[in-house]
């Protein structure tokens, strides 16, 4: 039988679960199962086998009006009747059968998780459209049946990735125009991932009036007219003229070229590409790119249910372009994002998740006009997820798509709940956009979620990745109208390294001559805060925020722009954020560079091959290379406003912070030859005599090092990586626990996927001290072996060092604020 979506979808709407697992699903009826009755808690239930699939049976259970839902009585439930019939999946409904919880066993490892959804009739049933689908396709098993996201097997997932990494190094090998390697790096898997996006659009039939094979039919097109066209003639148009600019300001020549597109706003404006206006690429990579995206494996790929799969083939990228870290797996992000984020609303609710008392799903099941209230007015629109070592958004995207379904399970209870208030609520969102879910999703994006990492090339994807979801949710070319613009909720920066609350008296002293940081003195150094000669910090901060309001929201700023169109008043926001940014940026570097200097009495030390470092005063080049993230300026109005953020999700760079081969690389592509590192464990000498140009790079690398460890090692910041009076060699993982902390918001929430040391070793006791002062700190038993990372490949000499990882969680009370 065929899977026939929409009479499903119907179905489920309805609640009728009898007649959608046998008649739309393919499920048999139920053959010789009785009723179950039981009794827990002086509450009696009674459970009634709806279909079955092999040993795979589907059971209703309706609570009843006096009838409380809690993860003891589901467990206890399921364990009843698993007693009889194995994995089976709970359906929990209520008398009106406007309400369902779906309740089954995950095998995550070697353990067993208990796993619920909710779907309330007339929500958003967007993700359950996958849901019905894996449910039709369901083939008995020994481990059950699971509504989460399918992952590939091991060697499917390893094939995607290296294919992705070939296609990226084919780009690379083709670009001209780009000298420096590591920019010619970045710019193979910027356009390969854009290229992906692209595809994406034109799977759903939303470009030219739903031409299924529209970038194929361009290089068709292209090849007609000539060999080694395609990408200046008709991607670089595509990117800056096609989806850039809306239909009437295309010139006829593009749109006779690109056809019928919608108007996506700047996403594929990015100011890397000003310095290289003459690249040039030619055919061969595309073709293969194109024979690539032809494989079925895309068919399942693009599947917004199932991003995971692609976030960790983009995550893969970045971390072979850092040298750092390994991908996580979905199911341990999922189970990260699940905890982490209904564990906060939870508290902001005053519930404490317990087998006792009602987890977050149980509460959703269970709402009342008083729950969607707090939750919709008071606690999501003042929830802030920050990913501070966000890669490619793998840790915001199942954010983000985790918050959509919660909305979505609200939109469903606004449709049987009368209420003057939400209904305003409601109506505001439809609005903005005829689409919730499309609404959600902007609101989400631009209010909700930030990143930050020091990878430009990670930022560029982790932007295309979150919107590639946004889009996977239109029907329509008119839903992509205007995307929202991420360009400053996803920053490139040094988590690390910055001012978390700046100084305005000192800001306001500091004297800029020129028209900029690129003409301001170095004499800084000494005497640095001088008298004001700028803007005060208040002033710039103040107008940037207006300014930052206005271009998010997509309304004009100046009555004098009235009348210009709309992407041209939004270019022109940007371009004057920009300008505040970056004067912003050379005082707030001035700034550090006092604490540094004067403060801390921290001097740049030059690594020498034969010599000891020879010290000299710091300088703000210096610290620009550093790329200082200054978080009191750029996220102000949350550390102002909430003292930081409400939860922190990461897997933060482990290890120890030291100078390695792979991140060298990343900066100095063009020296690496081949697969091979040069011999770094030989002598200096030697180094030298065989490639000076290299030791000098290399030498230029570790002197880097030298004095941020002094920054570390000083500065009240970092006060708890270490023993009273000693100086221990610092960790990437612990330097960036403690930064979380300081960023989180008085009762925020964090958790890391980390290596256990900071658990286990006595170096740790300073740190856990300071993480469990909320009384919440804890470590995860260590996670199962095929959920952790994996080596890039099996060749991989970091694969046989890979550590056990554990997840790290905290809160922050006031007190410990």
């Amino acid at each position: 039988m065929d899977f026939d979506s929409q009479r499903a979808q119907d179905l489920l709407q309805a609640l009728k679960l009898g007649d959608l697992f046998v008649s739309a699903l393919g499920w048999s009826p139920p053959q010789g199962i009785g009723a179950i009755a039981t009794q827990f808690l002086k509450q009696p239930y009674r459970c009634r086998c709806l279909a079955q699939r092999g040993d795979t049976t589907v059971w209703e259970i309706k609570i009843s009006r006096k009838g409380k839902l809690t993860p003891q009585i589901r467990g206890r439930l399921y364990q009843t009747i698993a007693k009889q019939y194995p994995s089976p999946l709970l359906i929990f409904t209520e008398a009106s059968r406007t309400r369902s919880l779906w309740h089954w066993q995950q095998r995550l490892g070697e353990q067993s998780v208990a796993q619920c959804v909710v779907f309330i009739a007339g929500q958003p049933a967007k993700f359950w459209q996958s849901r019905l689908e894996k449910i039709w396709a369901y083939a008995p098993g020994a481990e059950g049946i699971s509504l989460l996201p399918d992952w590939p097997v091991a060697g499917q997932m390893a094939d995607l990735t290296t294919t992705f990494g070939q296609q990226v190094q084919l780009l690379y090998e083709a670009i001209d125009g780009i000298s420096h390697g590591a920019d010619r790096w970045r710019y193979a898997g910027l356009l390969l991932t854009r290229l992906i996006f692209v595809f994406g659009l034109q799977r759903q039939g939303l470009l030219n009036e739903g031409d299924i094979w529209y970038l194929h039919t361009l290089f068709g097109q292209s090849q007609q007219r000539g060999r080694d066209l395609f990408f200046r003639q008709v991607l670089q148009p595509l990117f800056s003229q096609g989806f850039a600019l809306p239909e009437p300001e295309r010139p006829l020549r593009i749109v006779k070229m690109v056809g019928k597109l919608p108007f996506i706003g700047s996403l594929f404006e990015n100011p890397f590409e000003l310095q290289y206006p003459d690249v040039g690429i030619s055919d061969a990579p595309f073709e293969s790119i194109l024979v690539w995206f032809g494989e079925p494996i895309w068919e399942w790929m693009l599947d917004p249910w199932r991003s995971a799969a692609l976030s960790a083939v983009f995550e893969q990228q970045v971390f072979s372009q850092t040298g750092r870290g390994y991908p996580s797996h979905p199911l341990l992000v999922a189970q990260c994002c699940d905890r982490t984020l209904a564990q906060y609303i939870l508290q902001q609710l005053g519930t404490v998740a317990s087998p006792e008392q009602a987890a977050l799903p149980d509460r959703l099941f269970q709402a009342d006009l008083g729950l969607c209230r707090q939750l919709i007015q008071a606690v999501l629109p003042q929830l802030h997820v920050l990913d501070p070592a966000c890669g490619s958004g793998t840790f915001l995207l199942a954010s983000l798509q985790w918050l959509v379904e919660l909305y979505s399970v609200l939109i469903g209870h606004l449709q049987h709940i009368q209420d003057a208030q939400l209904g305003i609520w409601l109506s505001a969102l439809s609005a903005e956009q005829p689409s919730h879910l499309q609404g959600i999703y902007r609101r989400l994006l631009q209010n909700t979620l930030y990143g930050v990492d020091r990878s430009a090339a990670a930022i560029d994807i982790a932007q295309l990745q979150l919107m590639g979801n946004l889009c996977a949710s239109a029907t329509t070319p008119a839903d992509l109208e205007a995307l929202p613009a991420l360009d400053f909720n996803l920053l490139t920066g040094n988590s690390l390294v910055g001012l978390i609350r700046v100084d305005e008296q000192g800001f306001d002293r500091i004297k800029v001559r020129g028209k900029g940081a690129a003409q301001a003195p170095d004499a800084l150094q000494g005497n640095l805060l001088q008298p004001l000669a700028a803007d005060s910090y208040r002033t710039i901060l103040a107008e940037k925020n207006i300014t930052l309001e206005h271009y998010k929201s997509q309304t004009s700023l100046l009555e004098e722009l009235q009348g210009i169109p709309q992407y041209a008043q939004m270019a022109f926001l940007r371009d004057s954020l920009n300008q505040l940014n970056r004067k912003a940026q050379f005082k707030l570097n001035a700034l550090l560079l006092n604490q540094f200097t004067q403060k801390l009495g921290i001097q740049y030390r030059e690594t020498q091959l034969t010599e000891r470092p020879r010290r000299r005063l710091l300088r703000t080049e210096d610290l620009e290379l550093l790329q200082p993230f200054h978080w009191g300026y750029f996220f102000a109005p949350l550390i102002k406003q909430y003292g930081g953020f409400s939860v922190i999700i990461s897997a933060p760079p482990w290890g120890a912070f030291r100078p390695t081969p792979e991140e060298f690389f990343t900066h100095f592509q063009d020296m690496r030859q081949g697969d091979d590192s040069p011999p770094f464990k030989t002598s200096k000498q030697a180094l030298l005599d065989e490639d000076p140009e290299l030791a000098e790079a290399w030498l230029f690398y570790q002197s880097q090092y030298g004095f941020v460890s002094d920054y570390f090692n000083r500065t009240e910041q970092y006060a708890h990586q270490r023993l009273p009076g000693q100086r221990s060699s610092l960790r990437l993982d612990w330097l960036f626990a403690e930064q979380c902390f300081n960023l989180l918001r008085p009762q925020g929430l964090c958790a890391l996927v980390m290596p256990p040391d900071l658990a286990l070793s006595d170096k740790g006791v300073v740190l856990r001290g300071l993480l469990d002062q909320g009384g919440q700190f804890q470590v995860s038993e260590p996670l199962p072996k095929d959920l952790l990372p994996k080596a890039r490949s099996p060749k991989d000499p970091k694969a046989a060092k890979l550590p056990t990882f554990c997840l790290v969680s905290f809160d922050k009370n006031a007190r410990g604020g």
